[in-house]
């Protein structure tokens, strides 16, 4: 991923806590994206349809994330004021699924999941693993 950086593994933590407070209120929301300019297979909805998952599954993924399945972080290039993303890759019937989240905001209690599709490239450098 282009400009990436690795955040403390403190940060990463705190990150992962207040994303499962958010995912734990009644109405809040987690916003999947659905992007159509990846290739076959590469897309959420090719892995959701591949693996069998729905979106809740998909959500509880998300709240199981460790600080070891950290890659790394960056900036959302389209809006340099708007919160950090957070880049996970965790295993999944044995395949390797990239995640890109974000809070998107903490007032409305709504998450953001730019991706969830398995990694176009093998993913080997995690710095908390």
């Amino acid at each position: 991923m282009a400009n990436g950086y690795i955040l403390s593994k403190g940060a990463v933590e705190t990150f992962l806590k207040e994303v499962r407070q958010i995912l734990e209120y009644k109405n809040s929301e987690l916003i999947i994206i659905e992007r159509n300019d990846k290739p076959k297979g590469y897309n959420t909805s090719d892995c959701r349809t591949i693996l069998g998952i729905n979106n809740e599954d998909i959500k509880k993924y998300i709240k199981n994330l460790t600080v070891k399945d950290y890659v790394e972080s960056c900036d959302n290039e389209r809006n340099l004021k708007s919160n950090s993303y957070y880049v996970f890759c965790i295993d999944i019937q044995k395949k390797q699924i990239y995640i890109k989240i974000r809070i998107q905001s903490y007032e409305k209690k709504i998450i953001l999941c730019m991706s969830f599709h398995f990694a176009e490239y093998k993913i080997t450098k995690f710095p908390y693993k």
